[in-house]
């Protein structure tokens, strides 16, 4: 007996059992007919119907154009800057974003917009800055000039 004669004595044996049909009442429900518009009662004159307050509903249009209108009011373009910050500062940053309910990157715009209006204190934080850019830079190259020897061993 080959391989394929016992696969066809398995089909043609094999018997599938037969379930009988079972009442859906979703089906009986999408096969009922809808009423029609003379089925439906109007409502009396003598209901109450002053009492009933009836808010307007926006369509899907104004609710869009004022949407669009809000939506002019923020920026057009936003920009992602990743930016690397010292441990410390970074860990005071994330304390008073969270006290505050504010996010590290909208922190950071008002303070530049307050340094821009105010010139005295944009000198401060740039001549702040540019001790901290120096001070960076020389423990990049004393970093560099470590591996470096560390590298090629002198």
């Amino acid at each position: 007996m080959s391989n394929g004669d016992l696969l066809e004595d398995l089909r043609s044996n094999r018997q599938r059992v037969v379930v009988p049909d079972r009442d859906d009442p979703l089906l009986q429900q999408t096969t009922n007919t809808p009423k029609k518009p003379e089925q439906i009662t109007d409502l009396d004159e003598s209901d109450n119907l002053s009492k009933v307050s009836v808010n307007k509903v926006p369509t899907q249009q104004e609710e869009s154009s004022n949407c669009d209108e809000e939506l002019d009011n923020y920026p057009s373009k936003l920009k992602r800057l990743t930016i690397r910050l010292d441990e410390e500062i970074c860990l005071q940053l994330d304390a008073v974003c969270s006290r505050q309910t504010l996010t590290a990157e909208t922190l950071i715009e008002s303070l530049f917009c307050q340094c821009d209006a105010n010139p005295n204190l944009m000198k401060k934080v740039l001549k702040d800055a540019k001790e901290r850019y120096k001070k960076r830079k020389q423990a990049g190259v004393k970093k560099r000039v470590a591996s470096m020897q560390q590298k090629y061993g002198d």
